[in-house]
């Protein structure tokens, strides 16, 4: 996809200023909850929901006070003491930032 359509742009994207833009968006936070389990240790596979009110301005996109949500599948690995050693999100983009870009 040509660069000036992309809605996220990693090479031009850093850990403060993706922070600072979902923070700007999301002002009462962004709640990250485990909806099921399906598997145990050592590799924990998991569902997930990501949701907040978008409250806020995103990159030049006026809020809707809409709330926001999208979810996905986690995979973790971790050690004996249940440390996470490794972990692998899989999710669709498009359902977030739909919400933040229309």
């Amino acid at each position: 996809m040509p660069n000036e359509f992309k809605y996220h742009k990693e090479d031009e994207e850093t850990f403060e200023s993706s922070h600072n833009a979902f923070w700007s968006a999301f002002p009462r936070g962004f709640a990250w909850e485990v909806i099921n389990v399906y598997t145990g240790p050592p590799v924990v596979t998991y569902k997930f929901r990501h949701w907040g009110f978008f409250e806020g301005p995103f990159k030049g996109h006026a809020p809707t006070g809409e709330m926001i949500q999208f979810y996905g599948i986690g995979i973790m690995k971790v050690d004996k003491y249940l440390r996470m050693e490794e972990l692998e999100l899989y999710y669709d983009p498009a359902e977030l930032f739909g919400g933040l870009l229309k």
